[in-house]
């Protein structure tokens, strides 16, 4: 059986995201409805001459995201509706500032290498923050940007606007971009400080370096000989694995391994089953019987080892069916990498964090179990956090939202969890959970379709 995350990215990684907001302007009611609610509103509020407070208003309202100042078109239809311009006036507006971010647009500055190393991930983060004392905060650029937008009095100065902050401007939401990133640091230091402090005891470090599979450790980080000073340098410049990242997230909502994580380590041993420690393969034996029935007789390392017996007969079947074919003879783990490229896309700006996926990897990277209790999500970090992303805060009356709530507030989070994905999956029901990555996609690029 595969993940509920895996089987929800395979169904919605194929849908079409260009919708076309014309068709919400006009007097098809049929594929109007088919439309996302979101772009529906912002129809509705150019046909009723809604004010910019009140399309967002009505937005918040719904549990749709408001309009965001650092993306480009988004910007543009602050400026429409805090000057009451009708929608052929903001499409004429769209397309002259289209020309100029077109024609002088910038790449992101940040992660353009294929690896991403931590080190990376707190310069992104220290350079999108302020300094208060130990702490880092997030800068204003976005709410700045949004307060001089609605200031610009003509068309002129609004594009004049456009072309002196090119380079503040995203493609994806940034502010949500940011806090995962500056939550996805906090998990990280918490497994650096782990493994830190295991290795100067010299007790429990098999078990903190497994936690510590979030970054690729280049070398062995066991020597003697080094402080721990060298090897938090070392820990520094190590690449971040996006798919263990993911598999920790999957394990924690659903309390056991993605199938692509399983595959990847015993890919990585090819028949030596000596070479893994009695740990690992405790942990990959168990994640084998999760997948397969009629398997729990055998002992970790025959399981283990079956396995990766199995494996390489069905690459050496792959590879004689697509010998011919290079453009098609790849690793079949690597056709269902979809858990990771998000992981990975999130990060690098690819695509947009949807609330959702936002608030379920807040929740996993904030954890109760963190030593440094102001790094745990509680309600009045989260309902900030949404707020400042432009997005409603928890709704009681949103059934997702209040299981998130009773979450927050539950005595025992893990137990809540367990017994309320187990109860869904009892009465054969879509967990609340499975409404992520639906957001999975540029807004950016979406817009952009639906008005050309």
């Amino acid at each position: 059986m595969g993940s509920v995350f895996e089987k929800m990215i395979q169904d919605l990684s194929g849908q079409d995201c260009k919708e076309i907001l014309d068709e919400c302007m006009g007097k098809n009611a049929k594929k109007i409805k088919n439309r996302p609610l979101r772009y529906r509103l912002i129809a509705l509020g150019f046909v009723t001459h809604m004010t910019l407070e009140q399309l967002d208003k009505k937005l918040q309202e719904n549990g749709c995201e408001q309009l965001y100042a650092r993306n480009f078109i988004e910007a543009t239809l602050i400026y429409a509706f805090s000057n009451k311009m009708t929608y052929q006036e903001w499409k004429e507006l769209e397309e002259l500032c289209e020309k100029e971010i077109f024609a002088n647009s910038q790449l992101d500055p940040w992660f353009n290498e294929s690896a991403i190393r931590y080190s990376d991930l707190r310069k992104y983060l220290e350079s999108n923050s302020q300094a208060d004392g130990d702490k880092l905060k997030t800068l204003s650029v976005t709410k700045n940007m949004r307060e001089q937008i609605e200031k610009e009095s003509s068309k002129e100065q609004f594009i004049r606007f456009v072309e002196l902050n090119l380079e503040e401007f995203r493609s994806v939401r940034e502010k949500a971009r940011y806090y995962y990133c500056k939550y996805l640091n906090f998990y990280i230091e918490e497994k650096i400080e782990s493994y830190l402090t295991a290795y100067e005891r010299r007790f429990g470090m098999e078990q903190a370096a497994m936690d510590l599979a979030v970054l690729k450790c280049k070398s062995d980080l066991r020597k003697k000989s080094e402080s721990a000073e060298d090897v938090r340098n070392e820990l520094l410049d190590s690449r971040i694995s996006f798919g263990n990242i993911y598999d920790a997230f999957n394990y924690f909502y659903f309390s056991y391994i993605s199938a692509d994580w399983m595959e990847v380590m015993l890919d990585g041993y090819s028949d030596d089953v000596d070479q893994i420690s009695e740990e690992d393969q405790r942990k990959l034996a168990e994640a084998i019987r999760t997948y397969e029935h009629g398997w729990k007789d055998l002992s970790d390392r025959e399981a283990v080892a079956r396995k990766i017996a199995e494996m390489k007969q069905k690459e050496e079947e792959y590879d004689r069916q697509y010998t011919r074919n290079t453009d098609v003879a790849q690793r079949g783990y690597q056709k269902g990498r979809a858990g990771e490229n998000s992981v990975r896309n999130y990060i690098k700006g690819n695509i947009d964090i949807d609330r959702t996926t936002l608030i379920c990897y807040l929740l996993f990277f904030g954890q109760e179990g963190m030593r440094h209790k102001e790094h745990i999500v509680d309600r009045e970090r989260l309902d900030h956090i949404l707020g400042e992303c432009g997005y409603s805060i928890l709704r009681k009356q949103d059934g997702f939202d209040n299981f998130i709530m009773q979450y927050l507030e539950a005595e025992n989070r893990a137990e809540f969890l367990v017994d309320n994905v187990v109860a869904a999956a009892e009465e054969q029901k879509n967990f609340y959970l499975y409404n992520m990555y639906q957001g999975g996609a540029s807004e950016y690029e979406r817009l952009k379709d639906m008005i050309h």
